[in-house]
């Protein structure tokens, strides 16, 4: 009877141990794409936000340009970077389901 509680719990553990490498392995993944998406978002803020401070040092003093410019809140190249980085969020997740689809269907 121990013989094959024995044999059991090794079949057991190392299930679990192989479902726990494949959990960890795909939290990982997850984990490493997550940040390198949230480094290029601020990147993409960065260049954004230094983009609009370059038009607006370029600008003369007395231009109606610059009085336009002068009610751009602050933050705009936050909120700018943030929708555009929705945009190609909801891009990849689109592509990553139809490839899925083809993937299931071939």
């Amino acid at each position: 009877m121990g013989v094959i509680v024995t044999f059991f719990t090794t079949i057991i553990s190392g299930i679990t141990g192989l479902i726990g490498v494949f959990l960890a392995r795909k939290a990982a993944f997850s984990v490493a794409y997550i940040a390198v998406y949230i480094a290029l978002t601020v990147v993409f803020i960065a260049a954004i936000n230094s983009g609009l401070s370059g038009i607006t040092a370029s600008l003369p003093t007395n231009s109606l340009l610059l009085s336009g410019f002068s009610m751009i809140p602050s933050n705009a190249g936050q909120c700018i970077g943030v929708v555009s980085s929705a945009h190609a969020a909801s891009y990849i997740f689109i592509m990553k389901n139809k490839l899925l689809n083809l993937k299931v269907k071939a």
